[in-house]
Parts: structure tokens; C-alpha cells; sequence
């Protein structure tokens, strides 16, 4: 679950807004400040405003408290039903604000009490929230995601024979004996291997970046049985995504050779490369 900025207590400041006690102020994104753009109409929220503070604006909703913050705010949050349509809702709005400004997406349901709490945070933090908007101005995020299959034979053989100097030497009855007792082993060096070749690639990337950022493996292997080995999130220019393109086309027979699959996939909004934002004492 993404982060949740806590809900303090309601101190009437919501009420000299306008906002009835029993809603929540719900942040999609920050952008920069432009007078003329009114937000779209609102479907699961109560309303959808911008709120603009200085040089930045905020795209909020007003939501029922209670659906995240109540006693049943946690049967909530667990069911798909319930949460996958806001999730999309979330995204939806983050990449509205991206068409017409540079971004600085939050985490699906970031909750402010009022209106007065999110003005003192984005005082807090408009020089950093503009920094961060210049700085992405004309770029997207994008990952790039490297796989691997290592149980074919072929794979197997050839994590053998760069494993294990032996093995072309090896009878087919000890290769067969070795792979039952090191089968994990060998696995773990190819896992590595493959995590080092991605690594290097991004390596070879980075004069086409502005920056790259290691993301969280998934748990699970894909459909057709590949293991995810690694992920990273590329901050790229509109203009250079061509050329990485052209980069991946070039690597991929190499990466084929040691069984390895690399592909990217985007863009978003620059969410990986965000600073991270203290709430004020």
C-alpha cells in the first residue's frame, strides 16, 4: 500500500474552508501554478479543486474520511473491489495534470484533514516541489526491466560450463549427479550473472539519462515462467527515448546468448525520482 499521510485531528480550520468535517482533503499531484486550468469533473470524489499556494498548485479531491480513516477503513483497503477503481481513479488524474503540466506525482491516497494543513505543507516545500518541476521539465520516467530463464537445459549448460571449469570434462552420469546435488547454486550464479549484465547495460545507459534509480523486484515470476532479475527506473529526456530504444535492439542478441530478455516500458509521470517531503512539526 502506498503512503498515507496521517490525518491529525480535526481543529475547525477545515470549517472556515468551506469543507465539511466528515471529508478529507485527497492529493494526486503538485504542478506549477496556471491560473487558466480548471480541473476536471469529479466521479468518486466529492469534488475535485486546485489549490494553489505560491508558484505551485496542488490537484486535490474531497472524500469521505471515513472510507480511510474509519472502523471499517481497513476492510476497505483490503478489498479489490473497493480500492482497484480509485487506484485507476489516482492515476488517471495524475496523468490528466501530467498532459498539461510538469508533475510531482504522490502515492495513492495521501490524506490531509484540510485544506489550511496541505497550505502549510506546500509552503513548506514549494522551493523544493518547483525545484523538482524544473528539473523533469521535458522528461518521462521509464523502466526498464530485465528477465531470465534459467531451468532449459540449455541455460543449465551454459551456467555449467562457466561455473564449473570441470564440467565439459565430466561424464554424463557425474554432470547428471552435480546438477541434483548444485542445481540451487548453479541457479544462484546465473541469477547473478544476469543481474550483472542488466547492471552493466544501465551503466552503458546513463550518458542517454538524467538519472537511474534501482526499483523492487516482483515476487512472482512471469507468465511463461521468466524471473525478473532486475529493475530500474530511467529519468529520460523526450528526445533520447529513441536512442535507448535503439541501445536495447543492439544488446539483445547478446542478452538472448546468456538468456536474458530486456524491455522498457512507459512513460509515467517522474514518480520514482521524487524528493522526499517531510510534513512540517
Amino acid at each position: 500500500m502506498a503512503e498515507v499521510e496521517p490525518l491529525p485531528p480535526c481543529d475547525g480550520r477545515a470549517r472556515s474552508t468551506g469543507i465539511a468535517d466528515e471529508t478529507a482533503i485527497c492529493l494526486f499531484a503538485f504542478a506549477e501554478s496556471v491560473d487558466a486550468l480548471r480541473p476536471p469533473d469529479a466521479t468518486l470524489e466529492r469534488r475535485l479543486l486546485l489549490h494553489r499556494v505560491g508558484s505551485i498548485a496542488a490537484l486535490v479531491g474531497l472524500v469521505p474520511i471515513l472510507d480511510y480513516n474509519g472502523a471499517d477503513s481497513e476492510r476497505r483497503l483490503s478489498d479489490i473491489a473497493w480500492l482497484a477503481p480509485r487506484v485507476r481513479r489516482h492515476a488517471e488524474l495524475v496523468a490528466w495534470m501530467a498532459q498539461r503540466s510538469t508533475v510531482f506525482p504522490t502515492p495513492f491516497a495521501t490524506l490531509y484533514s484540510s485544506l489550511d494543513n496541505l497550505t502549510a505543507f506546500m509552503r513548506a516545500h514549494e522551493a523544493t516541489i518547483a525545484a523538482f518541476l524544473r528539473a523533469v521539465a521535458d522528461k518521462e520516467e521509464w523502466e526498464l526491466r530485465g528477465v531470465a530463464h534459467f531451468d532449459g537445459p540449455r541455460a543449465l549448460e551454459r551456467l555449467a560450463c562457466e561455473a564449473w571449469p570441470d564440467w565439459r570434462q565430466l561424464s554424463k552420469g557425474a554432470r547428471y549427479m552435480r546438477l541434483c546435488r548444485d542445481r540451487s547454486a548453479l541457479i544462484d550464479f546465473g541469477r547473478a550473472e544476469a543481474t550483472a549484465f542488466v547492471g552493466e547495460f544501465i551503466a552503458q545507459l546513463r550518458p542517454l539519462t538524467s538519472d537511474t534509480r534501482p526499483l523492487g523486484l516482483p515476487r512472482a515470476p512471469d507468465p511463461d515462467g521468466r524471473e525478473p532479475v532486475a529493475r530500474y527506473a530511467l529519468l529520460v529526456e523526450k528526445t533520447a527515448v529513441a536512442a535507448i530504444r535503439e541501445r536495447i535492439e543492439e544488446i539483445t542478441p547478446m542478452a538472448s546468448s546468456r538468456h536474458v530478455a530486456i524491455a522498457m516500458s512507459g512513460p509515467w509521470p517522474p514518480f520514482s525520482f521524487r524528493p522526499d517531503l517531510k510534513t512540517p512539526n
